[in-house]
């Protein structure tokens, strides 16, 4: 990727570029700023008009106070969202597209630009129940930035994200489906409620990535579930659960150095709560993975 030619046409004015269609635009601020998608950061460049204004708008209908946008890149959904003249931070790891942005942004004054990793930021600034999070998140840093937003103090009121379809299923799972696995299980634990938004093929990105997506509405728990004794424990019982998913709970947890118990006291934990040991994770509900975690808190498991 290389930096603007000097040489160039200027491109039109930021109103005329947010008046034009998804794709045009796109092609265009490519040529003038000669950008190519990095592969690495996982760019695949939204172009389809209808999808980015149907997953703004599932962002702004609960009603948010402000706005926070991970990874704009050529802001796709950043115009849209803007439009609600609501506040708005948008935060961009690649340092190359700030020109674009900039350009694309100018007249918008309630957006801020922040160009780093989403990561590394401290959200405490932006973090209320009245914020809307919005991202089409890379697919391989997906995990860590739903952890990050699954772990806002308070939550967030709205979550809404473009994650890889495999992904998407696995948020959705429940006991004894394929898709079934630990990030299930937390997402049940963090999520109040899954709405699907719309699903994306290869071909409404630029370039087109080898996989489908689909866009989510998450909508976090204002609360814990009730009756957990200590998330510390029954997120080790979960772990271990699902590490060693082709062994029985009973050596599943006996296996799992985070849990601490041999065999026998793996049993005898299991049926204490009504569990049979030798279940396996993927066929238990959260509300019995809670219960294992208490017994585990009975067993001194929560240090």
């Amino acid at each position: 990727m290389h930096g603007q030619d000097p040489g160039a046409c200027p491109p039109p004015d930021a109103e005329v570029l947010r008046a034009m269609p998804l794709a045009s635009r796109t092609a265009l601020l490519c040529r003038h700023f000669s950008l190519h998608a990095v592969k690495s950061l996982g760019q695949n460049f939204l172009i389809d008009d209808n999808l980015a204004r149907k997953i703004a708008r599932a962002a702004l209908e609960p009603g948010p106070r402000r706005v926070l946008e991970i990874g704009p890149g050529l802001g796709a959904l950043t115009g849209h969202l803007a439009a609600s003249s609501l506040p708005m931070e948008a935060f961009e790891k690649d340092p190359k597209l700030e020109a674009p942005l900039r350009l694309l942004l100018t007249g918008l004054g309630n957006v801020a630009l922040h160009i780093g990793d989403f990561l590394a930021a401290d959200l405490t600034p932006y973090t209320s129940a009245q914020l809307a999070v919005v991202g089409n998140l890379p697919y391989y840093i997906t995990t860590p930035i739903l952890e990050r937003l699954f772990e806002m103090d308070p939550p967030a009121g709205t979550l809404v994200v473009t994650v890889q379809r495999e992904m998407g299923q696995r948020l959705r799972a429940r006991a004894g489906s394929n898709d079934y696995s630990s990030l299930s299980v937390y997402a049940e634990y963090c999520l109040a409620a899954v709405e699907e938004v719309c699903r994306l093929g290869p071909a409404v990105f630029s370039p087109r990535p080898g996989v489908e997506s689909v866009a989510l509405r998450l909508t976090p728990r204002r609360s814990a579930p009730q009756g957990v004794a200590s998330r510390q424990a029954l997120f080790r019982v979960v772990r271990a659960a699902f590490g060693y998913r082709r062994k029985t709970l009973r050596n599943a947890l006996a296996h799992s150095p985070e849990v601490g118990l041999d065999a026998g006291q793996a049993a005898e934990l299991a049926l204490s709560v009504g569990i049979d040991p030798g279940s396996r994770g993927e066929t238990l509900t959260l509300e019995q993975f809670i219960e294992l975690g208490n017994a585990l808190v009975r067993y001194g498991g929560a240090s």
